[in-house]
């Protein structure tokens, strides 16, 4: 009796003791993050998992057909939709020349991928109009180049007046604290080609806001002007609409870009930047393009920042 006695204390306390510490030493749960489980899940997102959202924001944008539908997918939310109305003029906004399942994923660097920042891209090739290709043959003697062509047959012979403009759109993202946002100010100069139209046609007092790619350039005709720096300014998404800009040294423009001036200095390599500048026709009579304000280096809405709009 008295073992039996001993043995039921002792259970007795040993379940006192378990049901005390009972969770002391257990292993706190895992709380996923967005991307997944800790941080195999946040690289895991990095590499792959952002694609999913970028598509998603994407097909919605395109598939919205009013302002107030786009604004809720990028940036700015909306306190946008009075931007997007002045720029496509209140009415239908039709994207179906661009769907969203046509954009290819274009992975930016894994630094800017950390600072949230993400890329699809439409690329379409110039393309024939087959229906329209059927051009005059010239004569023989304009073939071998014993007669030129007049200015009729040049014309309309010339393949490139049958040809379809390329279309090369980028579509970028930042992942902020209402999620994935597209830039909706990339996404519109890249797929109109707004700075190629801007800087075709000289317009006294016409001024717009542009992201581009920037590098020190030779003057115009080789001639080096005093207290003058030329530069050429790009469109990150068609290269080929570009041109030389002319900026003072002592500048606030030119005081931001010369950090990447290159001439005249001993090894120098041309170093390309992106930028967000304002640009404007200056002048009456021969209006001449200038850089009316430096924003910031990079790309305003994504890694740049407005200082002066941050400081007010």
């Amino acid at each position: 009796m008295l073992v039996t006695f001993f043995l039921i204390c002792a259970a007795g306390a040993g379940a006192i003791y378990v049901f005390n510490n009972m969770g002391r030493n257990a292993v706190p749960p895992v709380v996923d993050s967005p991307g997944g489980a800790g941080k195999a899940g946040e690289d895991d997102y990095l590499r792959n998992g952002w694609r999913r959202d970028a598509a998603s924001v994407l097909k919605s944008y395109v598939d919205a057909t009013t302002a107030e539908e786009k604004a809720p997918y990028i940036i700015g939310g909306k306190t946008s939709v009075e931007k997007l109305n002045d720029y496509y003029g209140g009415s239908h906004i039709d994207d179906s020349d661009t769907p969203a399942e046509a954009f290819s994923v274009f992975d930016l660097s894994m630094e800017d991928r950390k600072r949230g920042l993400f890329m699809m891209i439409y690329d379409q090739p110039p393309q024939f109009e087959m229906r329209e290709f059927f051009r005059p043959v010239a004569s023989l003697e304009v073939q071998y180049g014993l007669v030129d062509a007049d200015l009729l047959l040049s014309s309309v012979a010339r393949a490139s007046n049958f040809a379809m403009e390329p279309v090369r759109v980028f579509a970028m993202f930042k992942k902020t604290s209402e999620g994935m946002k597209l830039d909706w100010d990339m996404f519109a100069q890249t797929k109109y080609r707004s700075f190629r139209n801007f800087i075709e046609i000289p317009t006294s007092g016409q001024k717009g806001v542009f992201r581009i790619f920037v590098v020190e350039d030779v003057p115009d005709q080789g001639k080096t002007v005093a207290g003058i720096r030329t530069y050429r300014i790009a469109d990150p998404a068609n290269t080929t609409d570009s041109t030389r800009i002319n900026v003072k040294i002592d500048s606030e423009a030119g005081r931001s870009l010369s950090i990447i001036n290159w001439r005249g200095n001993k090894e120098g390599q041309p170093i390309t930047r992106t930028a967000t500048v304002e640009l404007e026709w200056a002048g009456e009579d021969s209006p001449q393009l200038t850089i009316s304000r430096f924003i910031c280096w990079e790309f305003l809405g994504l890694g740049g920042q407005d200082a002066s709009v941050a400081a007010h």
